[in-house]
């Protein structure tokens, strides 16, 4: 996450890219080395729409699941990545007044660090599943449901996963989208990304264009 506080985002920002992004890179220490997993997670909301946690499920073979052993919790942190490019220092009006522009690369990101729980609970874990299918089914017409496949399937496919369960303590987001430049760099940056022809370069001139600046 950068050091520099103009690029600090919202609690609301971070639902918002965590939403948008939902493939969480999530890693653990394991007493020896650092263990990533990368996860679908949906968020889970408390009392007026706070968060209090995300949630998802991953394959029990996986070396991160087995890294856990009896560990019933264990510290972890997820970081859900949104859209990312380079930026070329020729982008910046401001390199023909001084030259002192050096590349650099425009993100936003969210970041959520707290306890992850292991769900083995077979109800349970199924009420994760239809949570994340709802979810990830909101926008199609017709939305699939857990339920449309055969029962028996679904419980073969259960017995090779658990639920995972990480219970917010902290969440920050970074949007480091040029906010700190002047209005001609900015725009020049949005320029810049523009032309660019991959898709990611699009989606952060994008998102610089939506943001609102004093």
């Amino acid at each position: 996450m950068h050091t520099n506080h103009a690029f600090d985002g919202s609690l609301d920002d971070a639902l918002a890219i965590a939403r948008a992004n939902p493939l969480a890179t999530l890693s653990v220490w394991d007493g020896e080395a650092i263990q990533c997993l990368q996860v679908p997670l949906i968020p889970v909301l408390g009392p007026k729409d706070s968060l209090t946690a995300f949630e998802g499920h991953a394959p029990l073979a996986s070396d991160f699941i087995r890294s856990m052993g009896a560990r019933t919790s264990v510290a972890a942190k997820a970081v859900f990545s949104g859209p990312d490019a380079y930026v070329s220092p020729n982008s910046y009006a401001s390199k023909a007044e001084n030259g002192r522009v050096v590349p650099t690369w425009n993100f936003e990101s969210a970041e959520a660090s707290g306890m992850l729980q292991l769900i083995s609970d077979r109800a349970e874990l199924h009420a994760i599943l239809d949570r994340q299918t709802a979810s990830y089914e909101a926008t199609f017409r017709p939305a699939w449901a857990l339920d449309d496949a055969p029962l028996t399937y679904v419980q073969a496919l259960m017995n090779a996963i658990c639920g995972i369960r990480l219970t917010v303590r902290q969440i920050k987001a970074t949007l480091k989208l040029s906010q700190n430049k002047s209005d001609a760099d900015f725009n020049g940056v949005i320029r810049g990304l523009l032309a660019q022809d991959d898709y990611k370069s699009r989606a952060v001139a994008a998102r610089m264009n939506e943001l609102e600046r004093g």
